[in-house]
């Protein structure tokens, strides 16, 4: 989808370093779950719910209902957490239809099993990582083979039906939705990121953060195994290659000061990594070691934020702390298996939530800028992860590739 450079040629009889690394299927687990109230009188339908979304919502339940748009009114009500999940009109069609059909109010809501059997999960996926080093650690090729299901394409088709094919949504090099937050921000002469298109039966759609939840996984996991075998410090081994991006290295910096970086040196139980989205960038710092359970602990969380002018800047550390918890779910649980088509999970109990006994230590420096504001409402979640993948290689010496993490993995 994305190359520049030849990596054929860079790679072509040289000795590579490889990993492959997996994402299993993310929930949304807000909590509260999809409700919707409908009333149908007089030709008129109207709708109250929690939706992201009014304009899709209204669309789909009047194609529901059979009614034309300027017949139903949305009214957007507070949403008790959503991630995305409210994006997708699902409750708005089942209230429509159920009250034109009754002729009568409707109160509709899905109980925690409903919703995580009919959630559109965050894709899972699969990557193929392989990059060749320089005598003097230099990463002079870079490669990137993703396998994920399209969900820019799924959701476009499933929400904006008419607007394109999927074929074309698609296209010829895969959906960039799919793959989206892959390509480095770091100096490399030859990178490609390819997304290879997987069909797996399950409705995907956007969970907060979408697809950089799994890529930044990928990029910043691998950008350490190569760190060490390039036997580098692994934040100076990333500086080093941020000439072109010093904002995202300024963060590096400011967030291994806050958090004491000691360099992740074996038994440490410390880790670092980065990542540049919507215009800001992050570097996390996390200290992590595993439990008598052999469950991962996360100790503490240090991020230093670059994303722009702050125009509210309590506001901002409200998302990026919320942001980090998010991704602390995402990397210790908050994914489910699929049995028959069905997902395992139908409850909260049995996916792993960080519980506040569970909450690390958590600081969040701004760096101050007068650069153009960035988006931080997603900023926090991707960079957690892996800073916590390699809090635990540098604690354990083993190397975790599978997220949620799980050693026995």
């Amino acid at each position: 989808m994305t190359s520049v450079g030849d990596v054929a040629a860079t790679f072509q009889g040289a000795k590579l370093v490889t990993a492959t690394y997996r994402a299993g299927l993310g929930l949304h687990a807000g909590i509260e779950t999809r409700s919707a109230t409908a009333s149908f009188s007089n030709g008129r339908l109207e709708l109250w719910l929690a939706t992201q979304a009014p304009g899709l919502a209204r669309t789909a339940a009047a194609r529901a209902a059979g009614l034309g748009e300027d017949s139903v009114v949305v009214h957007p009500m507070l949403i008790g957490g959503s991630f995305g999940a409210a994006l997708e009109p699902d409750i708005a069609e089942q209230a429509a239809i159920l009250a034109v059909k009754l002729r009568r109010p409707v109160s509709l809501v899905w109980s925690r099993g409903e919703e995580s059997l009919h959630d559109h999960y965050r894709a899972p996926a699969v990557a193929k990582m392989t990059a060749r080093l320089a005598p003097n650690g230099a990463i002079l090729g870079w490669s990137a083979k993703i396998a994920a299901p399209s969900t820019g394409a799924e959701m476009a088709r499933r929400m904006m039906p008419g607007l394109a094919t999927e074929a074309a949504l698609i296209g010829v090099r895969g959906d960039r939705y799919a793959v989206a937050g892959a390509t480095p921000a770091y100096r490399i002469p030859a990178y490609a990121i390819d997304h290879h298109p997987a069909e797996i039966g399950i409705p995907t759609g956007h969970l907060r953060g979408g697809a950089h939840g799994y890529t930044a996984f990928f990029t910043e996991c691998f950008l350490d195994e190569l760190a060490h075998v390039a036997q580098s410090e692994p934040m100076s081994f990333r500086i080093g290659m941020l000439g072109s991006a010093p904002r995202l290295a300024r963060c590096l910096s400011t967030a291994a000061a806050l958090g004491g970086w000691n360099g992740g040196v074996a038994g440490s139980g410390q880790g670092i990594a980065a990542h540049a989205f919507r215009g800001s960038y992050i570097a996390v710092v996390a200290e992590a070691h595993l439990g008598p359970d052999q469950r991962p602990v996360v100790d503490r969380l240090v991020a230093a934020v670059d994303c722009g002018a702050q125009i509210n800047p309590d506001i901002v550390r409200q998302q990026i702390e919320g942001g980090l918890i998010f991704g602390l779910a995402g990397a210790l649980g908050a994914s489910t298996g699929i049995t028959r088509g069905l997902a395992d999970a139908r409850g909260f109990d049995t996916i792993a939530l960080p519980r506040l006994a569970d909450t690390p230590d958590i600081t969040v420096e701004l760096i101050r800028s007068e650069e153009a504001p960035g988006g931080v409402g997603e900023l926090g979640v991707p960079a957690v992860a892996p800073a916590i993948a390699n809090a635990l290689h540098a604690s354990t010496g083993f190397r975790i590739r599978n997220l949620p993490l799980r050693p026995a993995a």
